[in-house]
């Protein structure tokens, strides 16, 4: 119930947003992903300090360290051999010609990125499964909307497609919750959570033209925590 929640907010954010953006002039569509990107930056460095530096007895040391700078390294490799990214804006623009519809890539890829990048869509899909308890997802559906019909007013309706990998991406979490629930261990939570983090920061810049990173090609980095994870559950079991 959670995700399709989620699903629904997204896509009447995208309705609100279509409709504001048409009395926007292009400077303050601009000055609207600057700020976006701003803000972005900043909630990002704020959830990615929270999870990286621990306190212990006045002491603060940080977590994970390496294993965030080898998840992107490897993800970058990963991910600009296959080029996610052209695939991802191929298929939008593919889908663009064939049912002639405005812009969609951008609005798609930033709206996937941002919606489904981050623990809340992992902890919450998890609690709706297990435990039947929509609110985390809830909560974020709230946030979702608001960034939502922000994305909209300058990218346009591409970031409604957006709503198909959230139902796809949470809905599968919870629907193989009661099985993934045992590996979906607080280590593993936390350093999805860090690289999650770092991409979100690096499309923040984008959005203020700081910089151009291809920032879905660094998706593969969100798995190698998930692999170092396993790999450390099979080695306690041996």
């Amino acid at each position: 119930m959670g995700t399709l929640i989620n699903v629904i907010a997204i896509l009447l954010a995208t309705a609100f947003g279509l409709i504001f953006k048409k009395g926007l002039s292009e400077k303050i569509q601009n000055n609207i992903m600057f700020v976006l990107g701003l803000g972005l930056v900043v909630v990002s460095i704020g959830w990615f300090m929270s999870d990286f530096l621990i306190i212990e007895d006045g002491i603060i040391r940080t977590s994970k360290d390496l294993l965030v700078i080898l998840s992107l390294v490897i993800g970058v490799i990963i991910g600009e051999t296959i080029d996610i990214d052209a695939r991802l804006n191929r298929f939008a623009y593919g889908v663009e010609s064939k049912f002639k519809l405005p812009p969609l890539a951008k609005g798609f890829i930033a709206g996937t990125l941002i919606f489904c990048v981050g623990a809340m869509a992992i902890i919450g899909s998890l609690n709706d499964g297990i435990h039947g308890d929509s609110t985390t997802l809830i909560v974020k559906s709230a946030l979702d909307f608001v960034t939502a019909m922000v994305l909209t007013s300058v990218f346009g309706v591409g970031v409604a497609f957006s709503a198909i990998s959230v139902l796809i991406y949470q809905g599968s979490i919870t629907l193989l919750a009661s099985a993934v629930a045992p590996l979906m261990t607080e280590d593993l939570i936390t350093g999805i959570s860090l690289v999650g983090s770092v991409l979100l920061v690096a499309m923040g810049l984008n959005f203020m033209n700081v910089t151009k990173v291809k920032v879905a090609n660094l998706l593969p980095a969100l798995a190698v925590p998930v692999v170092y994870q396993l790999g450390v559950w099979l080695w306690h079991l041996l």
